[in-house]
């Protein structure tokens, strides 16, 4: 495998010379020669290469599989999110789904050229896109037009400066960009477990006084706990399963039948990480709900996506 100049002093650098350049698979090594003499986009420029056999089914097109899965399994779930996962008409939904869609196509065009400035087109949105979230739960209790912290999206958009400047300045060591966009995730993750939390406490002392347990928190846990296996336990396990031991996986990949061959899986993280993300807002989107008054459903978009919907007004004039 010709390697990009960049990745020698990041993480992707320790896992190619471990897991590819070891000589043990002649799979990968004949991959490695193809790509070498015909590939279109080489030299690679990005700081990270996956375990995708390069140029494996066209010369055109690094790793297609992986770009086929970027616009269906993270893009796809933008546009869908914009169209029916937003009940409570919202800029701020609107701009997470908007992002997701944007990492899609910037995943795309990455995994389509291993170049460095489509690399930034895929990461920086990721970070962004937790940047968002974080608005999203600080402020997941305000009053309509009335934020609880009038300066939050300012400092929001300062801090994303920031990580920006920082993002280019290290863009050759990709471990910098995984621990800021995985730091920022776990802030995330704590502050909206956080919430949740009181959601279920709220429901379980309505179960002990005799009542019914609030709808929307029903709905919002349901599909935080749609996140928590599809995206942390499914999504992330899969990303470092691929990653740290491609050359034992990369056989059974470059094995299999046409159109499959070379499929890695990186499209289950692909796939994975999109609907976790879809259920995260999802629940966010109930918990928005409540604060603005509203009651909730859900429905199934496309035929398979649970989305959350408010339910119309009852009106009262109305008899049976």
């Amino acid at each position: 495998m010709v390697h990009s100049p960049n990745a020698a002093g990041g993480l992707r650098s320790f896992i190619n010379d471990s897991n590819r350049d070891g000589g043990a698979d002649p799979a990968s090594s004949s991959s490695s020669s193809s790509s070498s003499a015909t590939g279109y986009w080489e030299p690679h420029t990005s700081s990270i290469d996956f375990c995708e056999s390069n140029y494996l089914l066209t010369d055109l097109i690094v790793e297609p599989h992986n770009v086929l899965s970027s616009l269906l399994g993270l893009s796809l779930f933008g546009v869908a999110g914009m169209l029916y996962g937003n009940p409570t008409n919202e800029r701020r939904t609107f701009m997470i789904y908007f992002t997701l869609s944007v990492i899609g196509l910037g995943s795309a065009c990455l995994h389509a050229s291993l170049h460095w400035c489509f690399q930034s087109f895929d990461e920086l949105p990721m970070i962004y896109l937790v940047v968002c979230a974080l608005y999203c739960i600080l402020e997941v209790d305000s009053p309509k037009n009335a934020p609880k912290y009038p300066n939050l999206a300012t400092y929001l958009i300062l801090l994303s400066c920031i990580n920006t400047a920082i993002y280019y300045t290290f863009q050759h060591l990709y471990i910098i960009f995984l621990l800021t966009f995985e730091g920022l995730g776990v802030i995330a993750l704590c502050l909206s477990a956080r919430i949740l939390w009181r959601l279920y406490t709220e429901n379980k002392l309505d179960e002990k006084r005799g009542k019914a347990p609030n709808g929307n928190n029903v709905i919002a846990l349901r599909f935080y706990a749609l996140h928590l296996v599809v995206y942390i336990l499914i999504a992330s396990p899969v990303w470092v399963l691929d990653q740290l031991h491609c050359r034992y996986f990369l056989p059974v990949y470059n094995g299999l039948p046409f159109p499959l061959r070379g499929m890695t899986l990186h499209v289950v993280w692909h796939a994975c990480a999109g609907a976790g993300c879809h259920f995260f807002v999802q629940s966010l989107c109930a918990c928005r709900a409540s604060a603005l008054g509203m009651e909730c459903d859900t429905r199934c978009v496309l035929g398979v996506l649970p989305v959350v919907i408010a339910k119309p007004a009852v009106d009262s004039k109305q008899t049976v």
